[in-house]
């Protein structure tokens, strides 16, 4: 009743870049700087979104590294704004902009995308004022 193939599944080269990340990701320290990058990330975008939560900002959500924002509007722009400061977003939903880092972003890149996201949605929410 069907079939399940694919033409480089299960090659040797295949399983073995699975292997080496799941040795990898498995690596307590790995593990450690992941948990640690989830709660930076938590942190920045609380903190830096604060001013904006209950007008701009309905709502921030998630878990570890994945995270979402959900705004009060289409924040297509503020998608556009952040693409042209260097970071880059994906909107979910209408109303929302995911965030899913790379496992293995480090501390730094998340604090600078936080303050990216930051500036965009001030920019955003003035420009909506005026």
């Amino acid at each position: 009743v069907g079939e399940h193939g694919t033409t480089f599944g299960g090659n040797p080269l295949a399983c073995r870049v699975g292997c080496t990340v799941l040795d990898h990701i498995s690596k307590p320290e790995f593990l450690e700087h992941v948990q640690n990058a989830g709660q930076v990330l938590e942190q920045e975008l609380q903190q830096a979104l604060a001013p904006f939560v209950g007008s701009t900002v309905v709502e921030l959500r998630g878990t570890g590294l994945l995270r979402g924002i959900q705004f009060a509007s289409d924040p297509t722009q503020i998608v556009d704004l952040a693409r042209d400061r260097g970071l880059m977003l994906v909107g979910a939903g209408g109303n929302t902009v995911r965030l899913v880092p790379p496992l293995n972003t480090s501390i730094a890149d998340i604090k600078r995308g936080a303050a990216i996201i930051a500036d965009c949605v001030k920019q955003f929410a003035a420009e909506r004022k005026a």
